[in-house]
């Protein structure tokens, strides 16, 4: 599992500008890793045939019950978690759906 290193752990910050540093290097890897993660999206729409395959609403609703899963078990709130998922994954499937109407012209 990938773990973040940070300069300063939470518990030895001095001030309030050693945590809005770290915090602002969590931001900037967790954004970093979902345009990763769009990039994988946009791979997989090589393999989709239709909007039915893109929406894969068996995968879409499964993948959110385990994002929630893996939230709650890392004390976070796991409905929290999930819609931020649904939002974020409902965008990269909008995005699937516009490679797909324009591959089709």
């Amino acid at each position: 599992m990938f773990q973040y290193r940070p300069n300063v752990l939470a518990n030895e910050c001095r001030d309030m500008n050693d945590i809005r540093a770290e915090i602002d290097n969590i931001d900037h890897l967790v954004i970093q890793l979902l345009a990763t993660r769009f990039d994988y999206v946009k791979a997989a729409s090589q393999f989709k045939k239709n909007t039915i395959d893109v929406q894969a609403k068996e995968r879409f609703n499964s993948m959110l019950e385990q994002r929630k899963l893996w939230a709650d078990e890392l004390g976070l709130d796991g409905d929290i978690i999930k819609e931020l998922y649904a939002n974020l994954v409902k965008y990269f499937i909008d995005e699937e759906l516009k490679h797909l109407q324009h591959k089709e012209k």
